[in-house]
């Protein structure tokens, strides 16, 4: 348990560093008089921290660099209770551009994350507003050669998905249409979950094509927020921390491929708006250097998104987190409203 005036040279540790990227000595911690200590003070209580684990010194001679120990105890007992002084407009602002681009989900998202990164001034992720579970709109059959067809299932927000179903006798195309509309009318309208629980008498080919359907909303549900969008990576990489070309390299391989994107999705909050990960408190390796603050916006249960701000350890957390509460608030309200 750290004393109140440890937690202050520590906070003003974490601010300084924040705000200037280089170590911060314990001389001009004593000499901005804010704690009133001699400078032998300073030094002690600093000692403390670096003990506990709280800061380390990039060398001997160096002023204090804060651990991810710091920027977590930071963020608990100041940033996340600070809402942040939202700057007259940018809520009418941001609704405005979303609202623009209201009418196509992904630019919808993809322009949710463009205003993200600005605000923040690091990298951005959003994703496109999608249902908790995903729910049938139309199934067709296609019969293609031999004992082949194609299934093509139509979800929600009309995404498509296509699916061979091998079929273990030739069937003619009328055949394949009348099991097609029978199934139809069972699916349509429907989840996952509620057609696990059906059990009506189909023929073979009408079961296989009832199971394909449930495998394409299994795999669907899985990957609730695999579309996604990000902006801001040159934000991202102009930071100090990322003058290292292998450490560049590593995060541009990350963009490209969507491993980066994958791994922020993947700390998503359950139930809770908002989450910050810290360094190495992130699963995915390719964010171990980085800090993740990502919401959710959308009703519990309901139609949801996820957008994230990602930027090094040494982010600004009250001014990041303040943004992406503006974000998700923003979204949810026009999720709620439709529009």
């Amino acid at each position: 348990m750290l004393s109140a005036r440890q937690q202050a040279i520590l906070s003003y540790i974490v601010e300084h560093y924040v705000a200037g990227a280089t170590p911060v000595s314990s001389l001009s911690i004593s000499a901005s008089g804010s704690l009133g200590v001699s400078s032998a003070t300073v030094r002690n209580e600093v000692s403390v921290l670096e003990e506990h684990g709280y800061i380390t010194h990039p060398h001997s001679s160096a002023g204090s660099v804060p651990c991810d120990k710091a920027y977590r105890l930071y963020v608990e007992s100041v940033a996340a209770g600070n809402q942040g002084n939202e700057p007259s407009g940018t809520r009418n602002s941001v609704r405005a551009k979303l609202s623009h681009a209201r009418m196509d989900a992904e630019s919808w998202s993809s322009t949710a994350a463009e205003e993200l990164a600005r605000m923040v001034d690091n990298l951005a992720v959003a994703t496109p507003p999608r249902s908790a579970e995903s729910r049938v709109r139309r199934i067709e059959l296609v019969p293609l050669e031999g004992l082949l067809a194609m299934m093509i299932v139509v979800l929600e927000h009309t995404r498509l998905r296509r699916h061979m179903v091998h079929l273990t006798e030739p069937t003619d195309a009328d055949e394949l249409a009348r099991s097609a509309n029978r199934v139809r009318e069972l699916v349509e309208g429907h989840t996952r979950r509620q057609l696990t629980q059906v059990h009506p008498d189909l023929s073979p080919l009408e079961q296989d094509i009832l199971d394909t359907t449930i495998l394409v909303l299994e795999q669907e549900d899985k990957n609730l927020f695999r579309d996604h969008y990000l902006d801001g990576l040159r934000n991202l990489l102009s930071q100090p921390e990322f003058a290292e070309n292998s450490r560049v390299r590593e995060l541009v391989e990350g963009f490209e491929d969507g491993t980066l994107a994958k791994a922020v999705l993947e700390e998503m909050p359950d139930g809770a708006t908002l989450r910050v990960v810290i360094g190495d408190e992130n699963r995915g390796d390719v964010l171990r250097p980085l800090s993740v603050v990502i919401g959710r916006y959308g009703g519990p249960g309901g139609v949801a998104g996820a957008i994230a701000a990602v930027g090094p350890t040494r982010m600004r957390y009250a001014h990041t987190i303040a943004r992406v509460r503006l974000m998700t608030s923003v979204m949810s309200e026009m999720v709620d409203l439709g529009q």
